[in-house]
Parts: C-alpha cells; sequence; structure tokens
C-alpha cells in the first residue's frame, strides 16, 4: 500500500515537473495547443464626469486594476500545474498615456506592482493626472489613450491592452479689453470724446461680450456698444465704441470726469456660462470757452436795446424838436 503511494506521489510530482519545464522550455506558440497561460488584468474605471477647466488644477482619476493568470489550451488543469513554477514572480502592470489631444498633459504615476499567484486574482490601484492648457476647444470632448501592459514571464505570454479615458474640457471665459487711443481724453466743452475700445478673446469658445455703463459725473453723458461677438479662435477682435460728452452751458470749462464700465462675458451656445465682470474706467477732461446758452444772455440784452431805440424815437426825438 504504501509503495504504490510512494509511486502514484512520485508520478504525480514527475508530471508536475514535466509540465512545468515544458512550459518553461517549449515556445508558448507549440504548447498552447495543449495548454497556455496568459496573464490578464482587468480595469475598471469611470470617465471623468466633471468639467476639467482649463489652466486649472490636475484632475486624477483612480482605476481599480484586477491581475490574474488565465489558463487554456486542452489541458487547463495542466496550464495550472505549470503556474506553479511562476508562483511568487514579481509582476509590473505598465500604464502608458500613448494618445491625446496636444491640449491635454497626461501622467500616470507608478506603475503597480504585484506577484504572479496561481489562483488568487490581484486588486491593484494606479492613477491617471490629466492637466487641459488654454487652447482646449470649450466642452470640445476630451481623452486619453492609455496603453496597459504586462511582459511575458518565461512560458506566459504577454498582455496588452488599451483604454481611453473621456472627459469635457471647461469654458475659458477670458477677454483682454485695449485701448488703441489711450486711456484719457482732453477735449473742448462743445467736443465729443470718443474711445474705441479694442476687445480680444482669449479664451476657447466663441464669446459674446455684454458692456454697460454704471458710473458718469452729472451733466455727462455717454453711449457705449451694448455687446459684441468674438469667434472662437485665440486672438480674435472686436471693437466697442464709447461715446462722451461734457456739459456745454455757456462760459469757461475745466472739470474732469471718470466713466466705470462693467463687462461680462459669456459662451455663445451655452449661455449659462458666464465669465467673470470685470470693471474698465477712463477719465476725460473737458478744458475751454463754451458758447452754447450765449443766447440766453443775448436775448434780454436785444431786447433791451430794442426798447431803448423806441424810447428814443418817440420820446426822446419828440422832446428834441419842442
Amino acid at each position: 500500500m504504501k509503495k504504490n503511494f510512494r509511486s502514484v506521489k512520485a508520478t504525480l510530482i514527475m508530471g508536475i515537473l514535466l509540465v512545468s519545464l515544458s512550459a518553461a522550455l517549449v515556445p508558448t506558440t507549440s504548447a498552447g495547443i495543449l495548454f497556455n497561460l496568459e496573464h490578464l488584468v482587468e480595469v475598471n474605471y469611470e470617465d471623468i464626469t466633471g468639467i476639467v477647466a482649463p489652466r486649472g488644477e490636475w484632475e486624477t482619476i483612480t482605476f481599480n486594476l484586477t491581475y490574474k493568470l488565465v489558463y487554456g489550451g486542452l489541458f487547463p488543469n495542466l496550464a495550472r500545474l505549470a503556474a506553479i513554477i511562476y508562483a511568487g514572480r514579481p509582476i509590473v502592470v505598465k500604464i502608458v498615456p500613448i494618445e491625446s489631444p496636444d491640449w491635454v498633459i497626461a501622467s500616470v504615476d507608478q506603475s503597480p506592482q504585484t506577484s504572479i499567484q496561481v489562483d488568487e486574482p490581484s486588486d491593484l490601484q494606479a492613477r491617471l493626472s490629466i492637466k487641459v492648457d488654454e487652447d482646449a476647444p470649450a466642452y470640445g470632448g476630451g481623452y486619453v489613450k492609455l496603453r496597459i501592459t504586462v511582459p511575458q514571464v518565461g512560458g506566459i505570454g504577454k498582455f496588452e491592452t488599451e483604454v481611453d479615458v473621456k472627459f469635457d474640457p471647461g469654458y475659458l471665459p477670458i477677454v483682454q479689453p485695449q485701448f488703441p487711443e489711450g486711456e484719457y481724453k482732453l477735449i473742448g466743452p462743445m467736443d465729443t470724446a470718443v474711445f474705441p475700445i479694442e476687445v480680444i478673446n482669449m479664451g476657447n469658445a466663441r464669446t459674446r461680450v455684454y458692456f454697460e455703463i454704471v458710473s458718469i459725473k452729472d451733466d455727462w453723458s455717454a453711449i457705449i456698444t451694448d455687446e459684441i461677438v468674438l469667434d472662437e479662435n485665440e486672438g480674435s477682435k472686436e471693437t466697442v465704441w464709447l461715446t462722451i460728452k461734457p456739459p456745454k452751458s455757456f462760459g469757461y470749462h475745466d472739470e474732469s470726469a471718470a466713466i466705470y464700465i462693467h463687462y461680462t462675458p459669456e459662451m455663445v451656445e451655452q449661455p449659462d456660462y458666464k465669465g467673470e465682470t470685470k470693471p474698465i474706467s477712463l477719465l476725460v477732461e473737458s478744458r475751454g470757452f463754451s458758447f452754447i446758452g450765449i443766447e440766453i444772455i443775448i436775448l434780454p440784452i436785444i431786447i433791451i436795446v430794442v426798447i431803448l431805440l423806441i424810447l428814443y424815437q418817440f420820446v426822446i426825438k419828440k422832446r428834441l424838436r419842442k
């Protein structure tokens, strides 16, 4: 009985050794018909559901990975026996970004490591970090393609797969006002100050910009282009016109006024996405003599002169004749 048990045990050991040796020495393509060993990495993740802000902070997505061996061929149990020779060997699951738009910066932290277990899967984690620059089109459909590989280990074939992580870059509501003729004008009280304001789109979508005069000195008046639309291309610009008129009452003037304006950008296609309201201030000085309103003074003088002439004709002349 003991002899039979020993012979069976020896047979099993020899079988394991033979299977293991064949797995180690025989090419994978030849052994694959009878049995084969393969790495398998299952990837579980969710796309970034929030908006990735251009010029913002790094966004991080966590991958949950499951590494295990899979057994195939005509005799998968033999493959399981062959796996014993590889048990405990270290494994590195390499994750590399291989494709993304030019406006995406992507990196993966240290590749997760584990060791080969015959029947026990290994749970691993990896983190992908994404940053978006200002050239990203708003809600243009960003993505990062990742390649996940495990190198061949002896008779265990190489594993490789690719996954796409999708996200949306946000709206960048940045416009830059410029003043080609300056922010100050000196005019006469009978003149009009006209300021061209060039507005440049520094964002990543078609942008409508609203303008509003929020403060101006009493007796002064001003009008401004109330809205413009800027094309999506960075650097596209339009001109806003601001016209300011000082008081024109008769007499000498030496006064100044500051005009305060607010502007607010919003995305044309999705007006709910707005930028921060920002201020503009300009200064106009009115200096000189105004003849507007002189008629108020001249008219009474003319009336008095006419009355005096009439009196002269009818009263004073009659007295002189006597």
